[in-house]
């Protein structure tokens, strides 16, 4: 029978989020201590069987949305009902956080997985691709057929470019709240009040871009220029996640990105408490 108690992570707990992070599958180094303890803790659950932590998740309440970006159970224990227990304790907790909607990327090919989120009342929304490639593919992208002005993101811009993109309300904010990440959009020169053309949240540590979004294909060029100067000379590739834009995922693929990661993302209403 399963004996499954779920409790907030503490900062102190960096160790057994960093044993289980791997099983993620993500080809990714684990997260530092310095992130973990100052932005992952507060937002994570962790799930003990008899006194030992087997499976987390790590779930961001987003104003009336959660994200769910990581929910993790070591292999010895699946197959046994722990996914949707852990699925039920995220939607409590999320609820608790006043969330009503709830989100989440899984791999086309990991069948358990999208199981469990459709049994959780989500479903596919869009597909994404998640491209590495070298500085020199750029060269080879559409050119832009616009003026384009790149700027920061203000805190104050944050409603437009979520508006805009189709974003989660909130998640701008959210990135901006990590503190290491850069935030830049695309403006018409000629009508910089208008809405954006493109934005980006990058990230230097990866290095990589999520989310990436334009309007037209063409002017991924400017903004990759932009986040170009931001990204460390070491290691020389750069990761860009195109979300539900086919489009812009045959640009990169004609370009000679490759692909590196495939995902479906799910969203759904949060199921009611029984």
């Amino acid at each position: 029978m399963l004996r499954l108690a779920a409790r907030p992570a503490t900062p102190a707990d960096y160790d057994r989020y960093a044993r289980l992070f791997p099983e993620l599958g993500a080809d990714q180094a684990v997260p530092s201590r310095d992130r973990w303890e100052r932005a992952l803790a507060k937002d994570t659950l962790l799930f003990e069987e008899d006194g030992a932590v087997i499976a987390y998740a790590y779930a961001q309440p987003l104003r009336e949305t959660g994200y769910v970006r990581n929910v993790v159970v070591t292999r010895a224990h699946r197959g046994r009902g722990v996914g949707g227990a852990v699925m039920r304790a995220v939607a409590a907790h999320l609820r608790a956080r006043g969330c009503s909607r709830w989100c989440l990327n899984v791999v086309p090919d990991n069948t358990a997985a999208v199981r469990l989120y459709r049994g959780a009342g989500m479903e596919q929304a869009y597909t994404s691709t998640s491209f590495r490639f070298t500085w020199d593919v750029v060269a080879r992208l559409p050119r832009p057929d616009r003026a384009v002005a790149v700027r920061p993101v203000d805190p104050a811009d944050d409603a437009a470019v979520e508006a805009a993109f189709g974003l989660v309300p909130g998640q701008v904010a959210e990135a901006r709240g990590r503190g290491k990440l850069v935030l830049l959009s695309l403006v018409d020169p000629a009508a910089p009040s208008a809405p954006p053309l493109g934005f980006a949240s990058f990230d230097p540590q990866h290095p990589g871009a999520f989310p990436f979004r334009v309007v037209a294909p063409g002017l991924a060029v400017p903004l990759l220029e932009a986040i170009r100067p931001h990204a460390p000379p070491d290691p020389a590739f750069i990761g860009v996640v195109v979300e539900d834009d086919d489009a812009l995922a045959s640009a990169f693929l004609a370009a000679g990105a490759a692909v590196h990661l495939a995902l479906l993302h799910f969203r759904g209403d949060i199921p009611a408490l029984s």
